[in-house]
Protein backbone atom coordinates (compact mmCIF):
# COMPACT_ATOMS: atom_id res chain seq x y z
CA UNK A 1 0.00 0.00 0.00
CA UNK A 2 3.02 2.20 -0.52
CA UNK A 3 1.67 3.45 -4.14
CA UNK A 4 0.17 6.90 -4.34
CA UNK A 5 -3.96 6.42 -5.17
CA UNK A 6 -6.22 8.69 -6.29
CA UNK A 7 -8.67 9.92 -3.75
CA UNK A 8 -11.32 11.21 -6.39
CA UNK A 9 -10.63 9.80 -9.55
CA UNK A 10 -13.17 11.20 -11.53
CA UNK A 11 -12.20 14.19 -11.75
CA UNK A 12 -10.00 12.64 -14.47
CA UNK A 13 -12.89 13.08 -16.66
CA UNK A 14 -12.28 16.92 -17.03
CA UNK A 15 -9.31 16.24 -18.86
CA UNK A 16 -10.62 15.81 -22.42
CA UNK A 17 -13.02 17.99 -21.97
CA UNK A 18 -10.44 20.82 -21.29
CA UNK A 19 -8.41 19.72 -23.79
CA UNK A 20 -11.12 19.84 -26.56
CA UNK A 21 -12.10 23.08 -25.29
CA UNK A 22 -8.75 24.60 -25.07
CA UNK A 23 -8.47 23.28 -28.78
CA UNK A 24 -11.37 25.23 -29.90
CA UNK A 25 -10.09 28.50 -28.61
CA UNK A 26 -6.59 28.19 -29.74
CA UNK A 27 -9.24 27.64 -33.47
CA UNK A 28 -11.23 30.33 -32.65
CA UNK A 29 -7.85 32.87 -31.37
CA UNK A 30 -6.42 32.26 -35.04
CA UNK A 31 -9.27 34.34 -36.85
CA UNK A 32 -10.02 37.69 -36.84
CA UNK A 33 -13.22 37.11 -35.63
CA UNK A 34 -15.95 37.70 -38.62
CA UNK A 35 -13.81 40.06 -40.54
CA UNK A 36 -12.28 37.04 -42.80
CA UNK A 37 -15.44 36.37 -44.15
CA UNK A 38 -16.93 39.84 -44.65
CA UNK A 39 -13.70 41.30 -46.37
CA UNK A 40 -13.05 40.26 -50.02
CA UNK A 41 -10.27 37.63 -50.21
CA UNK A 42 -8.12 39.61 -52.39
CA UNK A 43 -8.78 42.85 -50.24
CA UNK A 44 -7.53 40.96 -47.38
CA UNK A 45 -4.49 39.53 -49.06
CA UNK A 46 -3.23 43.05 -49.97
CA UNK A 47 -4.55 44.50 -46.11
CA UNK A 48 -2.04 41.92 -44.80
CA UNK A 49 0.74 42.47 -47.09
CA UNK A 50 0.33 46.16 -46.22
CA UNK A 51 1.04 45.03 -42.34
CA UNK A 52 -2.29 46.57 -41.74
CA UNK A 53 -3.58 43.43 -40.36
CA UNK A 54 -2.24 41.26 -37.88
CA UNK A 55 -3.81 37.82 -37.02
CA UNK A 56 -4.20 35.97 -33.77
CA UNK A 57 -1.75 33.58 -32.68
CA UNK A 58 -3.44 31.56 -30.39
CA UNK A 59 -0.67 31.16 -27.99
CA UNK A 60 -1.24 32.52 -25.47
CA UNK A 61 -4.45 30.57 -25.32
CA UNK A 62 -3.00 27.41 -23.94
CA UNK A 63 -1.97 28.72 -20.44
CA UNK A 64 -5.13 28.66 -19.08
CA UNK A 65 -5.54 25.32 -20.86
CA UNK A 66 -2.20 24.40 -18.71
CA UNK A 67 -3.53 25.92 -15.65
CA UNK A 68 -7.20 24.03 -15.94
CA UNK A 69 -5.48 21.10 -16.55
CA UNK A 70 -3.36 21.12 -13.20
CA UNK A 71 -6.20 22.20 -10.96
CA UNK A 72 -8.13 19.24 -13.04
CA UNK A 73 -5.28 16.64 -11.79
CA UNK A 74 -4.76 18.70 -8.52
CA UNK A 75 -8.98 17.48 -7.53
CA UNK A 76 -7.99 13.95 -8.31
CA UNK A 77 -6.87 13.80 -4.73
CA UNK A 78 -3.15 12.01 -5.48
CA UNK A 79 -2.35 10.30 -2.04
CA UNK A 80 0.19 8.09 -0.40
CA UNK A 81 -0.94 5.89 3.04
CA UNK A 82 0.42 7.56 6.33
CA UNK A 83 1.78 5.63 8.60
CA UNK A 84 -0.32 5.84 11.21
CA UNK A 85 -2.35 3.83 8.85
CA UNK A 86 -1.41 0.78 9.70
CA UNK A 87 -3.29 1.76 13.82
CA UNK A 88 -6.88 1.28 12.09
CA UNK A 89 -6.64 -1.94 10.48
CA UNK A 90 -10.17 -2.61 11.78
CA UNK A 91 -11.59 -0.10 9.13
CA UNK A 92 -11.59 -2.29 6.30
CA UNK A 93 -11.52 -6.09 5.66
CA UNK A 94 -11.84 -8.94 2.92
CA UNK A 95 -13.74 -11.69 4.23
CA UNK A 96 -13.59 -15.10 2.11
CA UNK A 97 -16.91 -16.91 2.27
CA UNK A 98 -16.81 -20.31 0.19
CA UNK A 99 -18.75 -23.13 -0.41
CA UNK A 100 -16.98 -26.76 0.42
CA UNK A 101 -20.14 -28.54 -0.26
CA UNK A 102 -19.75 -32.21 -1.90
CA UNK A 103 -20.87 -30.53 -5.25
CA UNK A 104 -17.77 -28.34 -5.36
CA UNK A 105 -15.09 -29.97 -3.30
CA UNK A 106 -14.84 -33.42 -5.37
CA UNK A 107 -15.13 -31.19 -8.99
CA UNK A 108 -11.96 -30.89 -10.89
CA UNK A 109 -12.80 -27.26 -11.04
CA UNK A 110 -12.70 -26.95 -7.05
CA UNK A 111 -8.55 -26.52 -7.60
CA UNK A 112 -9.07 -23.77 -10.02
CA UNK A 113 -11.57 -22.05 -7.68
CA UNK A 114 -8.91 -22.41 -5.10
CA UNK A 115 -6.82 -20.40 -7.23
CA UNK A 116 -8.69 -17.58 -7.67
CA UNK A 117 -9.69 -17.32 -3.83
CA UNK A 118 -5.52 -16.72 -3.26
CA UNK A 119 -5.58 -14.65 -6.63
CA UNK A 120 -8.27 -12.16 -4.60
CA UNK A 121 -6.58 -12.24 -1.64
CA UNK A 122 -3.62 -10.87 -2.28
CA UNK A 123 -5.07 -7.63 -3.64
CA UNK A 124 -6.06 -7.75 0.44
CA UNK A 125 -2.50 -6.01 1.53
CA UNK A 126 -2.69 -4.44 4.80
CA UNK A 127 -6.01 -5.55 5.18
CA UNK A 128 -7.49 -8.12 7.98
CA UNK A 129 -8.93 -11.25 5.96
CA UNK A 130 -11.03 -14.24 7.23
CA UNK A 131 -12.57 -17.51 6.24
CA UNK A 132 -15.93 -18.79 5.94
CA UNK A 133 -16.96 -22.26 4.57
CA UNK A 134 -20.03 -23.77 4.60
CA UNK A 135 -22.25 -26.65 3.04
CA UNK A 136 -25.05 -27.76 5.22
CA UNK A 137 -24.19 -25.72 7.82
CA UNK A 138 -21.34 -22.53 8.14
CA UNK A 139 -17.84 -22.14 9.93
CA UNK A 140 -15.27 -19.81 10.87
CA UNK A 141 -12.44 -21.44 9.34
CA UNK A 142 -10.41 -18.53 10.02
CA UNK A 143 -10.63 -15.52 12.17
CA UNK A 144 -9.76 -11.75 10.86
CA UNK A 145 -6.10 -11.64 10.97
CA UNK A 146 -3.54 -9.81 8.26
CA UNK A 147 -2.04 -12.62 8.42
CA UNK A 148 -1.74 -13.80 4.47
CA UNK A 149 0.40 -17.05 5.28
CA UNK A 150 -2.83 -18.30 7.85
CA UNK A 151 -5.43 -17.59 4.94
CA UNK A 152 -3.70 -19.89 2.13
CA UNK A 153 -2.63 -22.23 4.64
CA UNK A 154 -6.19 -22.59 5.49
CA UNK A 155 -7.70 -22.60 1.66
CA UNK A 156 -4.88 -25.22 1.07
CA UNK A 157 -6.56 -27.22 4.11
CA UNK A 158 -10.12 -27.27 2.28
CA UNK A 159 -11.53 -30.91 1.08
CA UNK A 160 -14.57 -32.93 1.63
CA UNK A 161 -13.95 -33.83 5.02
CA UNK A 162 -14.06 -30.39 6.14
CA UNK A 163 -17.53 -29.99 6.73
CA UNK A 164 -19.31 -33.20 8.55
CA UNK A 165 -22.91 -32.14 7.05
CA UNK A 166 -24.41 -32.44 3.28
CA UNK A 167 -25.49 -29.35 1.28
CA UNK A 168 -25.37 -26.53 0.09
CA UNK A 169 -26.99 -23.45 2.20
CA UNK A 170 -25.81 -19.92 1.07
CA UNK A 171 -28.08 -18.24 3.63
CA UNK A 172 -26.10 -19.56 6.46
CA UNK A 173 -22.52 -19.05 5.15
CA UNK A 174 -23.16 -15.21 4.30
CA UNK A 175 -24.93 -14.67 7.77
CA UNK A 176 -22.18 -16.12 9.42
CA UNK A 177 -19.67 -13.69 7.45
CA UNK A 178 -22.45 -10.55 8.30
CA UNK A 179 -21.89 -11.58 12.23
CA UNK A 180 -18.32 -12.17 11.92
CA UNK A 181 -17.41 -8.49 10.10
CA UNK A 182 -19.78 -6.96 12.97
CA UNK A 183 -17.87 -8.52 16.07
CA UNK A 184 -14.35 -7.36 14.65
CA UNK A 185 -16.27 -4.12 13.83
CA UNK A 186 -14.84 -3.61 10.68
CA UNK A 187 -16.35 -0.15 9.22
CA UNK A 188 -15.86 -1.35 5.35
CA UNK A 189 -15.74 -5.01 4.58
CA UNK A 190 -16.12 -6.99 1.03
CA UNK A 191 -17.38 -10.32 1.16
CA UNK A 192 -15.98 -12.83 -1.58
CA UNK A 193 -18.60 -15.99 -2.11
CA UNK A 194 -17.09 -18.51 -4.28
CA UNK A 195 -19.56 -21.12 -5.21
CA UNK A 196 -20.57 -22.97 -8.34
CA UNK A 197 -24.17 -21.14 -7.40
CA UNK A 198 -26.06 -24.23 -5.40
CA UNK A 199 -28.24 -23.02 -2.58
CA UNK A 200 -28.77 -19.43 -4.06
CA UNK A 201 -32.70 -18.49 -3.35
CA UNK A 202 -34.50 -15.49 -2.39
CA UNK A 203 -32.88 -15.86 1.17
CA UNK A 204 -29.79 -15.53 -0.37
CA UNK A 205 -31.28 -12.54 -2.17
CA UNK A 206 -32.05 -10.79 0.95
CA UNK A 207 -29.26 -11.12 2.75
CA UNK A 208 -26.79 -9.68 -0.02
CA UNK A 209 -29.21 -7.29 0.20
CA UNK A 210 -28.80 -6.35 3.58
CA UNK A 211 -25.25 -6.69 3.88
CA UNK A 212 -25.01 -3.88 0.58
CA UNK A 213 -27.42 -1.58 3.13
CA UNK A 214 -24.95 -1.76 6.27
CA UNK A 215 -21.57 -1.43 4.13
CA UNK A 216 -20.66 -4.88 3.10
CA UNK A 217 -20.59 -5.29 -0.64
CA UNK A 218 -20.60 -8.71 -1.59
CA UNK A 219 -18.66 -10.18 -4.84
CA UNK A 220 -19.34 -13.45 -6.50
CA UNK A 221 -16.59 -15.85 -7.84
CA UNK A 222 -18.55 -18.57 -9.91
CA UNK A 223 -16.49 -22.09 -9.88
CA UNK A 224 -18.41 -23.83 -13.59
CA UNK A 225 -18.83 -27.36 -11.26
CA UNK A 226 -20.88 -30.18 -12.98
CA UNK A 227 -23.28 -29.61 -10.82
CA UNK A 228 -23.74 -26.70 -10.25
CA UNK A 229 -26.48 -24.04 -11.16
CA UNK A 230 -24.47 -21.74 -13.74
CA UNK A 231 -23.52 -18.60 -13.41
CA UNK A 232 -26.78 -16.33 -13.33
CA UNK A 233 -27.70 -16.82 -9.60
CA UNK A 234 -24.33 -15.50 -9.08
CA UNK A 235 -24.01 -12.78 -10.67
CA UNK A 236 -27.43 -11.36 -9.57
CA UNK A 237 -26.20 -12.20 -6.13
CA UNK A 238 -23.44 -10.10 -6.93
CA UNK A 239 -26.08 -7.25 -8.37
CA UNK A 240 -28.30 -7.71 -5.00
CA UNK A 241 -24.88 -7.32 -3.10
CA UNK A 242 -23.83 -4.16 -5.09
CA UNK A 243 -20.84 -6.24 -5.61
CA UNK A 244 -18.80 -7.79 -8.19
CA UNK A 245 -19.10 -11.01 -10.55
CA UNK A 246 -16.52 -12.73 -12.00
CA UNK A 247 -15.55 -16.63 -13.02
CA UNK A 248 -13.02 -19.22 -11.42
CA UNK A 249 -11.00 -18.60 -14.88
CA UNK A 250 -10.96 -14.87 -14.76
CA UNK A 251 -11.16 -13.50 -10.88
CA UNK A 252 -9.34 -10.43 -11.87
CA UNK A 253 -12.99 -7.90 -12.23
CA UNK A 254 -13.39 -9.01 -8.11
CA UNK A 255 -9.85 -8.62 -7.55
CA UNK A 256 -9.18 -5.29 -9.20
CA UNK A 257 -12.57 -4.06 -7.50
CA UNK A 258 -11.17 -5.38 -4.14
CA UNK A 259 -8.03 -3.18 -5.26
CA UNK A 260 -10.13 0.19 -5.85
CA UNK A 261 -12.65 0.12 -3.18
CA UNK A 262 -9.66 0.42 -0.57
CA UNK A 263 -9.23 3.72 -0.86
CA UNK A 264 -12.68 5.07 -2.49
CA UNK A 265 -14.52 3.55 0.28
CA UNK A 266 -12.52 5.50 3.07
CA UNK A 267 -11.80 8.74 1.04
CA UNK A 268 -15.86 9.57 1.41
CA UNK A 269 -15.22 9.50 5.39
CA UNK A 270 -13.16 11.95 7.38
CA UNK A 271 -10.73 8.85 7.71
CA UNK A 272 -9.50 10.02 4.62
CA UNK A 273 -7.11 12.73 6.28
CA UNK A 274 -5.96 10.03 8.76
CA UNK A 275 -5.39 7.40 6.32
CA UNK A 276 -3.72 9.43 3.49
CA UNK A 277 -2.15 12.47 2.86
CA UNK A 278 -3.67 14.29 0.15
CA UNK A 279 -0.91 15.65 -2.01
CA UNK A 280 -3.30 17.66 -4.31
CA UNK A 281 -2.13 21.04 -2.64
CA UNK A 282 1.07 21.24 -4.30
CA UNK A 283 -0.42 20.24 -7.47
CA UNK A 284 -2.83 22.92 -7.46
CA UNK A 285 0.14 25.53 -6.87
CA UNK A 286 1.87 24.49 -10.02
CA UNK A 287 -1.28 25.03 -11.70
CA UNK A 288 -0.85 28.02 -10.79
CA UNK A 289 2.15 28.94 -12.77
CA UNK A 290 0.99 28.85 -16.27
CA UNK A 291 -1.31 32.14 -15.28
CA UNK A 292 1.84 34.00 -14.43
CA UNK A 293 2.25 33.74 -18.32
CA UNK A 294 -0.82 35.73 -18.41
CA UNK A 295 1.01 38.76 -16.96
CA UNK A 296 3.87 38.80 -18.79
CA UNK A 297 4.95 41.90 -20.45
CA UNK A 298 4.06 42.10 -24.54
CA UNK A 299 6.22 43.98 -26.71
Amino acid sequence: MSDFVLLRPYWLLALPVILVLGWIGARAARRMGSWDRAVDPHLMVAMRAMGRVETGRGGGGWWPVLAALGVALALTGPAKQTREASGYRNLDGVLLVVDISRSMVTDPAFAEGIVAARTVAAVAGSRQTGLVVYAGDAYLALAMTTDARALGGALALLDEETAPDAGSDAVRGLALAREVLAQAEIAYADVVLLTDGGGIDGAAMAEATRMAEIGMALSVVHVPTERGTGEEPGRALAQAGAGTFATAADPYPVADALAGRVATALAQTDYALVLWRDYGRYLLLLALLPLLMLFRRVV
